[in-house]
């Protein structure tokens, strides 16, 4: 991962857990942030959880993962990588129109992203995982603003170039925090255990991880 978008990934955890801290309402369930290294090296820093965990596994209720997040603009949906694979899609959709944002379509679901990011240690032993970002239509209406973010920040990923400047817009980076705030917060508040839906080759894993 990048310099950059490392620093701001952890800043966005930092914000969430005060977040947290703050709400008058506070959480029913404990609620652990994680930042994991080693990911491009085969995911090994969230593996070593998944393996030593702090809190057994059949009382983790899920894993939300923040891999990277869209620094062009705000949009009126989010994507879910591995569309169908676990319940919490479920609360994604739920929160997602509370701030007037829908579930699109994967941009390249035969890619194989829902298996290369952290999230994939947890689903391995039968915990659900939510890996989530911008998706649909950008909200700024001037298409030209977005073309010329759009080529500003492009090829950026994974290079000296990735420092922050006047190109990068903060709306969308926010408006993703929110959402996963809520679903964190609405998981921490509930008493169900998401699992994998019917057709994920991982439900038998979220069955016995769920009857222990």
């Amino acid at each position: 991962m990048a310099q950059l978008t490392m620093r701001l990934v952890l800043l966005h955890f930092f914000e969430l857990a005060k977040a947290f801290k703050a709400a008058k309402v506070q959480p029913e369930r404990s609620i652990v942030f994680l930042a994991v290294t080693a990911e491009e090296q085969g995911l090994l820093g969230s593996q070593y959880y998944a393996e030593h965990p702090i809190y057994p596994l059949n009382k983790t209720v899920a894993n939300l993962n923040m891999d990277s997040f869209n620094p062009v603009g705000a949009m009126n949906g989010f994507r879910v990588t591995g569309t169908g694979q676990t319940e919490l899609e479920d609360y994604a959709i739920l929160s997602g129109a509370k701030f007037n944002r829908k579930l699109v379509p994967e941009g390249s679901p035969t890619s194989g992203g829902f298996y290369r990011s952290d999230h994939f240690n947890f689903v391995k032993v039968g915990v659900p995982g939510l890996y989530m970002g911008s998706g649909g239509d950008y909200l700024e209406s001037d298409t030209t603003i977005i073309k010329k973010r759009q080529e500003a920040l492009a090829g950026r990923y994974h290079a000296v170039t990735d420092e922050l400047d006047d190109h990068w817009n903060f709306d969308g980076i926010l408006a993703d925090i929110r959402l996963f705030f809520d679903i964190g917060y609405t998981l921490s508040m509930d008493t169900i255990f998401p699992n994998f839906k019917a057709k994920s080759e991982f439900k038998e894993l979220g069955d016995k991880r769920l009857s222990k």
